[in-house]
């Protein structure tokens, strides 16, 4: 089954199918995956911020329109998530900086947020029950069914031996060729009623956990930012322009706090 390509192709299909019919699954393998940069992004508001603010006082000093506030607020706000989401992701190879060694947070964290993302994907998605009903119901299922009926006819065939021959003699030709397809066919159909018995041992024969966490251990920094990146990217530009929004907002507020109605007491 590991080797079988049609079958890895149903698990990826459904793998992709309960992604996109399920995204509050994806935003939870990312949140646990991402747990350590989400609250980097959180944090980086006051950093940035206060370098950002810093400057804003400057400019304020020499020159106190009332639309100061308000603008330098959203582009605080803005580029505060811009860096924080740029940060998480480049730079893709660790880049020497003095004695600092600058590196994505997400990609340097490769080894751990691997293994996290491969437990929680086994855990809701790729689980041997979910497993099986792609198998047995997807889109290939009719490739699986060929399969198991050309290896069960071969299996009937091995378990007559030699006594192939008696058997052809004493059924003909036909018949016994017609005893092969019946059995294949009665195991075909069986097989969905009783496959729940073989869960816990194709969850150790395949070992889907340490199967992904080692592929993806093993990826280059720009196949592994491939992989993640892409959830992260679909919902940049809102997170971006809602932190340009909050800072504006958070601009008129000063405004109004410090001088009342703003251009009264402040120059235009």
């Amino acid at each position: 089954m590991k080797t079988h390509s049609d079958i890895r192709q149903d698990i990826k299909q459904m793998t992709v199918a309960a992604c996109v019919k399920n995204k509050p699954l994806v935003n939870k393998i990312f949140k646990e995956c991402g747990d350590k940069e989400f609250d980097f992004i959180r944090r980086s508001g006051f950093y940035f911020g206060f370098l950002f603010g810093c400057l804003q006082m400057v400019i304020w000093f020499f020159y106190n329109g009332s639309w100061i506030l308000p603008v330098f607020g959203f582009l605080v706000g803005w580029t505060t998530n811009w860096l924080a989401l740029k940060v998480i992701f480049r730079p893709l190879e660790p880049k020497k900086f003095c004695c600092f060694t600058i590196h994505g947070i997400f990609l340097k964290r490769q080894m751990e947020v691997s293994e996290t993302f491969a437990r929680v994907n086994c855990v809701e998605i790729l689980h041997t029950k979910a497993i099986w009903d792609a198998i047995l119901t997807g889109p290939l299922s009719r490739n699986f069914f060929a399969m198991l009926r050309a290896h069960t006819i071969v299996f009937t065939e091995n378990m007559v031996g030699g006594l192939k021959p008696v058997a052809i003699a004493a059924m003909g030709a036909q018949e016994f060729a017609r005893m092969k397809e019946d059995i294949a066919t009665k195991i075909a159909q069986k097989l969905p009623t009783i496959i729940d018995q073989s869960y816990e041992y194709m969850t150790e024969a395949l070992d889907m956990e340490n199967t992904i966490r080692q592929k993806m251990q093993d990826l280059s920094y720009s196949e592994f930012e491939g992989v993640l990146h892409p959830a992260f990217e679909e919902d940049e530009i809102i997170l971006i322009f809602v932190g340009g929004v909050l800072g504006a907002l958070v601009g008129v507020i000063q405004l109004f706090a410090l001088f009342g109605t703003g251009s009264s007491n402040c120059g235009a």
